[in-house]
């Protein structure tokens, strides 16, 4: 059946604004919390899933911040505090592997770090040996490896091992007694973290720990 003249003249035009609106809907939107995960590489090390206001609260109130975050913050226009929506995780020995999800500038970010090839940039990490690498992933969304390898946030795109259960909340933490070494647990067993109040609990079968949020970083 042919559209009437007024539709076919106007039809172009709505197709555009149409597929204007998608694209910016799926810019604005930002990205799941399965697709986060889906970029990580590896099940081995602590996994993490924390929403913004969550990273906020464990951060405290950023007095003992370094004078490096600070300039950091100055030069590339992101403040954890204000711009990060989400971050998944998966934090191990010796690569950790992050995807976080908000608000960036990435030209800026990218300037920062002062060394860029096809979309990879790279920076020496404050750890000897250690490199931060990072990479763009359209979205509102940047993934970060930290690592000997100087370009590890590429291996995020590449082969993957199978997750750890999780579901999509504001905070989740688990991972294997042997990755909480510094908090005194060990083993194979399964570690669940929670928030409780000013701490955090860490229960392994009928082993809990609290650890006060001040001491996290200890």
């Amino acid at each position: 059946m042919p559209y009437p003249e007024g539709v076919k003249k106007w039809l172009p035009a709505l197709i555009l604004i149409l597929m204007g609106a998608l694209y910016f809907w799926t810019r604005q939107r930002g990205m799941s919390v399965a697709e986060q995960v889906a970029h990580l590489p590896s099940g081995d090390g602590i996994f993490v899933i924390a929403d913004g206001s969550v990273v906020k609260k464990l951060a405290g109130d950023g007095n003992g911040e370094e004078a490096e975050y600070r300039v950091f913050v100055q030069k590339t226009g992101f403040d954890y505090r204000r711009d990060l929506d989400r971050l998944v995780a998966v934090i191990g020995e010796p690569h950790s592997y992050f995807v976080v999800s908000g608000r960036f500038d990435w030209p800026k970010i990218a300037a920062y770090s002062g060394n860029c090839v096809k979309g990879v940039c790279s920076m020496p990490a404050s750890q000897p040996g250690k490199w931060i690498s990072l990479m763009a992933l359209g979205t509102g969304a940047v993934a970060i490896a930290v690592s000997p390898n100087q370009l590890a946030v590429g291996e995020m795109e590449a082969a993957r091992k199978p997750l750890m259960e999780y579901s999509d909340v504001p905070f989740l933490v688990k991972g294997r007694g042997r990755h909480f070494a510094r908090w005194g647990l060990s083993g194979e067993e399964m570690v669940e973290v929670k928030l409780a109040g000013d701490a955090l609990e860490l229960k392994s079968g009928a082993v809990t720990r609290l650890l006060p949020l001040a001491k996290i970083f200890e």
